[in-house]
């Protein structure tokens, strides 16, 4: 019965067959008699006896001999014919050989193009594909029956809104499955089962599916099932090594090995990772080597948390020896030529030595510049005269004065001990900057020389230490500050008057008579000038006294002085600078020591101690974030006066001095200022009543009229120069 079932479907698809290539060369037929009404070359008669020769030849020759369009394909020239053909139409040829050699006639105007025949491959029909989804209960029906994945997928996301992942090849995978109103997620995973599938669904709803895996081939979605939901990566980029990931308390092993493998990566292994510790990480995209970085920075918090408990739970005798294996065990990495080494950070392959220069910044902490004049303010010995004197001799101070050189060779060999003390203070100091997290497990030194460090431990800690040293090593501005300084004195002195009177003892005249006037006429003089008078008849006014004077005083002085000083100082953010500019001088003090009681024995020493009268400037400048320039400014103006309270005391000073803190725009001015002395002064004498009586005034009496002015001003110009 079913061999006579088979033979009735082989009758029916050979009846089939038959059919539609009746149809076909019919169709050919009508179109070439068509085509011999507006060609009547098709009509003309072939006469032909030939052998061994291919059909394409045989359409050519037809071609060239009658002026037909004939386009032969080239498959044809395999196609050997024998055929001797009498009074034959051309249309009726074609047709034959069409027939016989099961060829295609493809006509287009009055080109006939000439082909193989190949019989068109039938559809198969769409099998039926049935998926319901109820909402209501979150249940589906399913009536698959070796359905594409692809459709089946497709069909069940739109009937339930479930997203469906597949991974790549399993487009055309057939399934088949009939379920009737069965919860969703139990549905899927049967239909996983029943087709030797795998299964998962992750956090964010979505269900993914794969084949079972063989031969160590795998992908992101594979392992992503495979590790169920907890365990889930993609490659995003695998030229930069850039992957989304999202895994939760998932053995450290397994996601180094697989991310590594799949990524295509040369790594070497110095001891087992097993029992590294599980990790949790969800990134959308994130390099491996930052992955990996913070996944054994996670697995050393993680061993750090263990040695505490574990000394809170041991005996005090055994805690030393558990901290040592629980150090000796703690997992790390390097990366070298491209090559990954993992392992434990006591095993040498693991380590690794390298120099890390500081780019822009001193790898010395830098203290404020130091003023030598300040030094030798404060170091310059005294100078010492000396010179003993007993009552039995004279006696020479070369010892004491030795004994003052052995002293200050002492105290400069206890400068250098100092200096070199504060350059190793000064490159330690830097270390303090940086937190004690990075500097755990490396070892550092410092070369003053290449400006570097000499950096050796576990290549991660190592890591760690660059990068911070890359964030700080910035660029450090340097401040150029231009100083202004103006000291403006102006005065203006008038002295008048007129004075006379007995001295003690004869005057000659003297004196200073133009521009200005100042005299003093003596008796002699008067007596000249009074004689001068005696032409004015009975009036006598007779001679003056021997020992009489007066004085003649007239004087007007203007005076307009200006001091104007432009220095410029440039130093480190954060950094003093220190301008002085001054004279010294010296002023004795006279030591008198006695010796002895019998015999008394003196000793007098003379000591010259200076004094310096400077203009010192001081600024500290401090760069904010958005440009903004804090100055802390101390100025200091001294001049000597040329006043002394004694002959050897030490000479009269006038000091000023400015003291402020400022913020200020780059490049901007402000004026510190001013200092400003004013004097006025309007004295005068004279006789009582004529002294007051306007012109004549000047005849009786003696007046001082001085109005002076001094100010000082500072003008800062700060600019930041990177």
């Amino acid at each position: 019965m079913r061999h006579f079932v088979l033979f009735l479907i082989i009758l029916f698809l050979g009846f089939k067959g038959f059919g539609q290539e009746q149809t076909r060369l019919s169709s050919l037929q009508n179109r070439l008699e068509v085509l011999a009404i507006e060609y009547p070359e098709l009509d003309e008669k072939v006469n032909v006896n030939i052998s061994n020769t291919t059909l394409s030849n045989f359409l050519l020759a037809i071609s060239e001999v009658h002026q037909i369009n004939i386009n032969v394909d080239p498959d044809l020239n395999s196609v050997e014919i024998i055929n001797n053909f009498n009074d034959v139409s051309i249309q009726n040829l074609l047709f034959f050989l069409a027939k016989e050699y099961n060829l295609k006639l493809d006509i287009t105007g009055n080109i006939i193009s000439i082909s193989r025949y190949v019989l068109p491959v039938a559809e198969p029909e769409e099998k039926q594909l049935v998926v319901k989804y109820n909402p209501i209960g979150n249940t589906i029906s399913l009536n698959l029956n070796d359905n594409p994945l692809s459709k089946v997928f497709r069909k069940i996301t739109d009937e339930s809104g479930k997203n469906l992942v597949y991974a790549p090849g399993m487009d055309e995978l057939e399934l088949s499955i009939y379920l009737s109103e069965v919860n969703i997620d139990t549905a899927l995973e049967k239909l996983a089962l029943a087709n030797n599938l795998k299964m998962a669904k992750s956090k964010d709803g979505f269900y993914l599916f794969n084949t079972p895996i063989s031969g160590g081939e795998s992908n992101g979605v594979e392992r992503a099932i495979n590790k169920n939901d907890n365990f889930y990566y993609r490659v995003v980029d695998s030229l930069n090594r850039i992957i989304e990931v999202d895994f939760n308390n998932v053995p450290a092993e397994d996601v180094i090995y697989t991310i590594a493998e799949d990524l295509n990566l040369n790594y070497f292994t110095a001891s087992s990772l097993n029992n590294m510790g599980e990790v949790s990480v969800t990134s959308e995209s994130i390099n491996f080597d930052k992955l990996l970085e913070k996944i054994f920075e996670s697995l050393k918090s993680q061993d750090f948390e263990k040695i505490i408990n574990d000394q809170n739970r041991n005996r005090p005798q055994t805690q030393a020896q558990n901290i040592s294996e629980r150090a000796g065990a703690v997992f790390t990495y390097k990366k070298e030529n491209n090559i990954y080494y993992f392992g434990t950070e006591n095993q040498l392959a693991l380590k690794q030595t390298e120099v890390v220069q500081l780019m822009h910044r001193s790898i010395e902490m830098l203290s404020n510049p130091s003023s030598n004049r300040r030094q030798n303010r404060s170091n310059r010995n005294n100078f010492m005269t000396g010179s003993s004197n007993y009552i039995s001799g004279n006696n020479s101070t070369f010892g004491n004065n030795g004994m003052n050189n052995n002293n200050q060779s002492d105290f400069n060999r206890n400068i250098d001990r100092r200096t070199t003390g504060e350059e190793e203070l000064n490159t330690e100091a830097i270390k303090k900057l940086i937190p004690e997290d990075i500097l755990n497990g490396i070892n550092i030194n410092i070369d003053s020389e290449l400006n570097s460090f000499i950096v050796s431990g576990p290549s991660t800690n190592i890591e760690r230490f660059k990068k911070f040293i890359t964030y700080i090593d910035k660029p450090v501005p340097v401040v150029l500050i231009e100083v202004m300084i103006m000291e403006v004195n102006k005065s203006a002195t008038i002295e008048t008057g007129v004075s006379f009177g007995i001295g003690e003892e004869r005057v000659s005249t003297e004196g200073q008579a133009f521009p200005t006037t100042s005299m003093r006429l003596g008796a002699e003089t008067i007596n000249r000038v009074i004689g001068g008078f005696d032409g004015f008849g009975s009036l006598n006014m007779g001679k003056v006294l021997p020992n009489f004077y007066m004085d003649l005083k007239a004087m007007e002085s203007n005076g307009s002085i200006k001091i104007l000083s432009t220095p410029k100082l440039s130093t480190l953010n954060g950094h003093k600078a220190y301008l002085s500019s001054g004279e010294t001088t010296y002023y004795a003090v006279t030591n008198q020591n006695f010796f002895g009681s019998q015999i008394p024995q003196t000793s007098e020493t003379t000591n010259y101690y200076p004094i310096d009268a400077e203009l010192a400037l001081d600024i500290m400048p401090f760069v904010s974030g958005d440009g903004e320039i804090t100055l802390d400014i101390n100025v200091i103006q001294s001049s000597f006066n040329g006043q002394r309270i004694a002959e050897n005391a030490p000479p009269g000073m006038n000091s000023r001095e400015f003291s402020s803190i400022i913020r200020m725009r780059d490049q901007d001015v402000a004026i510190l200022g001013g200092i400003e002395e004013r004097t006025k002064d309007d004295s005068g004498s004279g006789v009582p009543l004529l002294a007051r009586i306007p012109v004549i005034k000047w005849l009786f009496s003696e007046r001082r009229r001085e109005d002076s002015k001094r100010k000082l001003n500072i003008l800062i110009k700060p600019t930041v120069i990177y």
